[in-house]
């Protein structure tokens, strides 16, 4: 199993294409060189001036700002706005802010810059991280993106949110019982792995509708909202279960960020609270059979 029933339910997701090739190499501390000036509060495309000095060779991280959220732990899936350039160019080779939404992406299946210079900053901090070759894209370069072998490349990156690949909804939210007529059995306790089955011999659902499971402390998901979930899902017949903390799901692993009204399961979780967890259960959708999800709601953005 090497890719997300629940992403697939959605289709093809804008996804940070250039990053998710990186290359291996030592491990080095940041440098000290001189770096470009990157203009613009968190949130907004950068501008950078660049200076007349060549970079330092070594990777660089400095803090533009810095945000008073949890720390980035090494490994964790990151929400972020990020735009790249190649060492004094006034073109970017890559944009979140240009498509108009963040980016998903684990930090062990981007370039190895990104993975090194990233942890132990807070969410909501503002980075500028210059990464040579040889934590980039290599001797090989991106022959895509226009960067050679030789290119250092400059990111800024503003960090939303992180978690950790097994993170899941509150510990402590409000329980809320299943109704007895509901032909499936969730066991598990908020916060901890969840396992789900459907009875046997349950009607295939003729539609699609959800049942809380627990009331998060957050506040409700609205129309427009990007949602970010863990999930735990079979399809109907119990032949196919799925978890967002599964490994064999490669850069798919760890909590999911799709938007309500994709046409995922995930736009089932509108007017439920952040924090809380769900039971959703989703008719047969295309090529797609009938399943059910328990989603813990992370994030709302």
């Amino acid at each position: 199993m090497t890719s997300s029933h629940l992403r697939a339910l959605a289709g093809a997701t804008a996804a940070a294409l250039l990053l998710l090739a990186g290359c291996s190499g030592s491990s080095e501390g940041t440098g000290g060189g001189s770096l470009p000036e990157a203009s613009g509060e968190f949130g907004d495309a950068p501008e950078f001036t660049w200076p007349d000095s060549d970079p330092s060779g070594e990777l660089e991280v400095e803090v533009l700002s810095e945000g008073d959220g949890p720390d980035v732990p090494e490994g964790a899936v990151v929400i972020a706005n990020y735009e790249g350039h190649v060492w004094g160019s006034d073109e970017a080779f890559d944009s979140s802010y240009e498509r108009g939404e963040p980016a998903r992406f684990p930090l062990d299946g981007v370039v190895q810059g990104w993975g090194e210079g990233i942890p132990g900053n807070p969410a909501g901090s503002r980075l500028l991280i210059s990464i040579p070759p040889e934590k980039g894209y290599g001797s090989e370069g991106n022959e895509q993106a226009g960067i050679g072998g030789e290119d250092t490349i400059v990111f800024v990156v503003d960090v939303i949110s992180a978690f950790e690949i097994d993170s899941l909804g509150e510990a402590e939210a409000t329980p809320v019982d299943l109704p007895e007529d509901v032909p499936v059995t969730v066991e598990g306790d908020l916060g901890q792995e969840v396992s789900v089955e459907v009875d046997e011999d349950a009607e295939e659902p003729a539609e699609s509708e959800t049942f809380a499971l627990s009331q998060g402390s957050g506040e409700k998901v609205e129309e427009g909202d990007t949602v970010v979930v863990a999930y735990t899902l079979t399809t109907w017949d119990n032949e196919l279960t799925e978890s967002s903390s599964m490994s064999e799901l490669g850069p798919n692993a760890g909590p999911q960020m799709l938007p309500v009204g994709a046409g995922s399961a995930l736009d089932l979780v509108e007017g439920y609270e952040v924090g809380s967890r769900v039971l959703i259960i989703q008719t047969a959708v295309e090529e797609m059979p009938p399943m059910v999800v328990v989603a813990d709601i992370l994030d709302a953005l």
